[in-house]
């Protein structure tokens, strides 16, 4: 689901995000991962988001794709817990950073900046 979100929103999850990526280097990589994935794949970063939130993923799973390749992907995301035992911790912060969306979520772990997203650029002085 698209979430509106205003830059001061985006850059407190930004914060939240660079604050995790300290305290759960291994766990932070692994979501960097998934989220990766999840663009090759081709797939919404609401249905990543979502599995790992335990949430019903029915409305934006992928269509046509081959149950092997899900559980292939889902295998990915469950490592998260059976290899770091982080699971909480990503839950938390998800939650924290709800207000922006998991869409835009993903694109502030993938290192886009909050005007980035938002689409706010500043014009460079030429010399």
């Amino acid at each position: 689901m698209k979430v509106l979100s205003n830059l001061h929103d985006l850059r407190e999850a930004k914060e939240k995000i660079e604050t995790y990526k300290n305290e759960h280097e291994e766990t932070f990589s692994h979501l960097l991962h998934l989220v990766n994935l999840t663009r090759q794949l081709q797939f919404k970063y609401d249905y990543l988001c979502g599995i790992i939130m335990g949430e019903d993923v029915t409305q934006v799973a992928p269509h046509f794709v081959q149950d092997s390749i899900i559980d292939l992907y889902k295998n990915e995301i469950n490592k998260i817990d059976q290899r770091f035992h982080d699971l909480n911790a990503l839950k938390s912060l998800l939650r924290d950073c709800r207000n922006i969306g998991y869409e835009n979520f993903c694109l502030l772990v993938k290192g886009k900046t909050p005007e980035e997203i938002k689409g706010i650029y500043r014009s460079r002085k030429m010399s």
